[in-house]
């Protein structure tokens, strides 16, 4: 995977854009279903539509185009300011993880992108920069977390003071994660309430735009009692009342528009039933998030949600629909892999947890690791990179 050392904001980034006229069926896209191995919910998106040219010169200013920032007049100084800072940023974050991250995933010799084109990352806030050095390949990439989706910012007609403070807000939310080595959660939402920076939308367009690709549309969408797309829409400035959204999006070299979808919902299981009893009936996200079929998934500082039992909901979606589960140890508990008919292989160290999470050390994960030894990993992301260590497991279904 090639990574684009562009020009935008700080650290950590993530963000923006919008659709055209000429774009596709609103209510499915053009998607259609492939049948690879068992696979029973592959989607892939069709022929590449449109750029839309509103939203993809945006997250050209994101990340820092020269040319577009020095024929844009409007608050010229600011954009340029805003480049040339986030460009030193994104340049450090650039050789101290992404670049890493993706030479090891190219060399490694285990399969990330076996038996599908689906990603699942739960919890994830905005973080699609994780997401595609791990996964570079998948063409559907489905993130879920607490924040909210957010609505699009339009440049044009913000005021100098509005760019300003989105522009500052922006880079604020994208530099602790990359510093602590996690998103926090806490912290997201609070940088997501700041006025016109309202959601991961901004974050998620802004790692899109840094890592080259171009925007054809973004649709606002909700969804029906049995998990299917319903009330898709172009997303305005002005969207309200939807679930979340779907970003379609190309690199110069795809042959097909990729889609990120993202959207909020609790993942506890009372957030995923209608009441709290286990046979309750469970909500739309829930059959949504569970006709995802042979899917890879990933959790990166996941708040060890899944250990509890009133995270088993989505926990069960993972294990039974999932080929390959890339994680840290704050994801699925050891227990539960060998049951569900996964082999795991251990990457990096694993010796402590911070004293947050004491009480979530796994000791029969320590003596994997002692046992075995593997090699230390040539980064360091999660919890635990304070102390400059970093571990992960790999699950394949057998």
């Amino acid at each position: 995977m090639k990574i684009k050392a562009l020009t935008p904001l700080f650290l950590i980034g993530v963000f923006s854009c919008q659709n055209n006229s000429q774009t596709r069926d609103n209510s499915k896209i053009s998607i259609k279903e492939s049948t690879q191995a068992k696979e029973v919910h592959t989607e892939k998106k069709s022929i590449k539509s449109p750029l839309n040219e509103s939203h993809n010169n945006f997250c050209r200013l994101l990340a820092g185009d020269t040319n577009l920032i020095n024929s844009n007049t409007k608050h010229q100084g600011i954009w340029k300011q805003f480049a040339s800072e986030s460009d030193k940023k994104w340049t450090v974050l650039n050789s101290k993880l992404a670049v890493p991250i993706s030479k090891w995933v190219s060399n490694q010799s285990y399969n990330l992108e076996i038996k599908t084109n689906n990603l699942l990352y739960p919890f994830a806030g905005g973080d699609y920069f994780y997401a595609h050095l791990f996964f570079p390949k998948k063409d559907t990439i489905i993130m879920v977390g607490l924040e909210p989706s957010g609505t699009i910012f339009n440049p044009k007609t913000a005021t100098k003071e509005e760019l300003e403070d989105y522009l500052k807000n922006l880079e604020h939310s994208l530099f602790f994660p990359h510093k602590l080595g996690f998103f926090r959660t806490k912290s997201m939402a609070v940088d997501f309430e700041k006025g016109l920076l309202n959601g991961t939308l901004h974050t998620c367009l802004y790692y899109l735009a840094k890592f080259g690709n171009s925007i054809h549309y973004i649709k606002t969408f909700n969804l029906s009692e049995s998990g299917e797309y319903k009330d898709v829409q172009e997303m305005t400035p002005n969207s309200t009342g939807f679930k979340g959204y779907r970003i379609g999006y190309s690199a110069q070299e795809d042959n097909e528009v990729k889609e990120l979808i993202y959207f909020r919902e609790n993942l506890a299981n009372s957030g995923l039933r209608y009441s709290a009893s286990s046979d309750a009936k469970r909500i739309p996200a829930y059959h949504f998030l569970n006709k995802k079929k042979n899917v890879a998934c990933f959790f990166k500082a996941a708040t060890y949600l899944m250990h509890k039992d009133y995270f088993s909901d989505i926990r069960n979606i993972c294990l039974n629909n999932g080929n390959v589960i890339l994680q840290d140890d704050s994801g699925i508990k050891l227990e539960y892999f060998k049951p569900a008919g996964f082999s795991v292989t251990y990457l990096g160290e694993y010796t402590r947890t911070i004293p947050l999470f004491s009480n979530r050390f796994q000791e029969d994960l320590a003596k994997e690791y002692i046992n075995l030894q593997p090699k230390k990993l040539p980064f360091v992301i999660g919890y635990n990179a304070q102390y400059g260590e970093c571990n992960l497991q790999l699950a394949i279904k057998k």
